[in-house]
């Protein structure tokens, strides 16, 4: 299905025998939940580029945020655990391996399958990714949009998901995974003046940066930008009182949290989450950490 919010490639196994398909899917709000499924002898590679998101592998569950890569290995059984799809963007990049059990010798064998079983080898599937994920995966989009089946357009599509590859394996071994230590007291005044209005010209300063410089850090670092960080605070802020006083009106919540009015508490809450906080408010089990990050 192809539409505004939501591409995918499926290419063809004559021209591309190892490369299945490239997805991406660019929510403002939240979707149905991923069903459970399985891939057998294919890797599926995630790239959240923002946002934040629930994968569930078999009985270990994972919060995988904006920046970050998450990938699936072969034959695992996987999908959100029952949480939506989160708004946010993300691309995924599915590869079959069959090629792997046939090759006796894997350094001679072909090269996109090769870097895959590097991949499985380390066994890391949860990491910081870069921004050239996303700028290789988008050029992948539009070479195939433009030469899909021409020699030039199959050898670039080769090349660019083996660069992606070697990428993914670089940012194993160098751990990208240090928070820059100036975000860490704007991690703090968030936390602190969360009920208030907070501008960006404050955080800015808490790290002397210019607000332009301030913001792209804040991304890098966290896979937010600060406003969206700031609304999923206060959105798990509201949630989790909710939840703590069964007595408590969403009117006393959206106020308390500088919302302008209950109605738009319960508009944000469901582009977020899926669902209404009255809803949110009674449940236990999965949905009570619908909002972690």
């Amino acid at each position: 299905m192809n539409n505004h919010a939501r591409k995918i490639i499926s290419f063809s196994r004559n021209y591309y025998s190892e490369i299945m398909q490239l997805g991406r899917y660019n929510y403002n709000k939240a979707e149905k939940s991923l069903e459970e499924h399985i891939h057998p002898n294919q890797i599926e590679i995630c790239y959240y580029d923002k946002g934040s998101q629930w994968f569930c592998v078999g009985d270990e569950r994972y919060l995988v945020k904006g920046g970050e890569v998450f990938i699936h290995f072969p034959g695992e059984v996987h999908g959100s655990g029952g949480f939506p799809e989160g708004k946010g963007l993300l691309y995924w990049f599915i590869i079959d391996l069959s090629e792997l059990s046939s090759q006796s010798n894997q350094l001679v064998g072909n090269d996109i399958v090769f870097l895959c079983n590097e991949l499985i080898r380390r066994r890391e599937r949860h990491f910081t990714g870069t921004r050239e994920m996303k700028q290789i995966l988008e050029e992948i989009f539009c070479v195939y949009r433009k030469s899909a089946y021409s020699k030039l357009g199959i050898i670039s599509i080769r090349t660019l998901t083996k660069r992606f590859l070697l990428l993914l394996l670089d940012c194993i071994d160098k751990k990208h995974s240090v928070i820059d230590e100036r975000l860490t007291q704007v991690f703090q005044y968030i936390d602190k003046h969360i009920s208030t209005p907070i501008t960006i010209s404050v955080l800015a300063d808490l790290c002397c940066l210019s607000e332009s410089r301030f913001k792209n850090l804040f991304k890098e670092q966290t896979g937010f930008t600060p406003g969206d960080y700031i609304q999923r605070k206060r959105i798990q802020r509201a949630i989790q009182l909710l939840k703590q006083n069964p007595d408590i009106t969403v009117s006393n919540v959206a106020y308390q949290f500088n919302f302008s009015s209950p109605q738009y508490l319960s508009s944000v809450v469901k582009k977020y989450t899926g669902f209404s906080p009255s809803i949110l408010k009674g449940q236990k089990g999965t949905l009570e950490h619908i909002m972690d990050f």
